[in-house]
């Protein structure tokens, strides 16, 4: 697939492939919903139908940028991204140093070592406690990994060189 601007910093997504994906979800939640209701599960059925709505306004959000043009929409037609003139001045970021390798691995390690230590102690101590507690406990560990990735990978281009051949990760010697 072509690249269609200067991803990732103005990733554009194929809308009609998101609106496809968005009718079929709301499709699947709001059947999910629906039998929830009819069995009796109205806690179920009420946070399937609050999936089943976010997705219609999914639907009206890719609706409109479908129709605001081909700046929005890519197609093969389409040239690459090239940001709209602003309408105020923006103010200057201040760049951030890059983040060398070990602090990132670092910060993955102690995020994913919380993780095993909830997960461990969930289920051998609070457990005997309360069952509820050590669920929660254990949701919270699910949602730790996805986090413990990003804040790994935060900061890995930050030195780039402008023709993209190193970071400043480069102090690995080749052996």
């Amino acid at each position: 697939m072509a690249r269609t601007g200067d991803e990732p910093m103005h990733a554009r997504s194929a809308l009609g492939l998101r609106l496809g994906l968005t009718i079929a979800g709301f499709v699947c939640w709001a059947g999910a919903a629906a039998v929830m209701f009819v069995i009796g599960e109205r806690l179920l059925g009420t946070v399937f139908a609050a999936v089943a709505v976010l997705a219609v306004v999914n639907a009206a959000v890719v609706v409109r940028r479908m129709r605001q043009g081909p700046h929005w929409q890519p197609g093969r037609t389409t040239p690459p991204y090239r940001p709209l003139p602003p309408d105020r001045p923006q103010r200057a970021q201040a760049s951030r140093p890059p983040t060398d390798e070990r602090t990132r691995a670092r910060r993955y390690l102690i995020i994913m070592g919380i993780c095993i230590t909830l997960i461990v102690l969930a289920w051998t101590v609070v457990r005997l406690y309360s069952v509820t507690a050590a669920v929660i406990m254990s949701a919270v560990a699910a949602v730790l990994p996805p986090i413990a990735a990003v804040v790994a990978n935060a900061g890995w281009d930050r030195g780039s060189r402008p023709d993209g051949a190193g970071t400043t990760d480069d102090h690995v010697r080749p052996g």
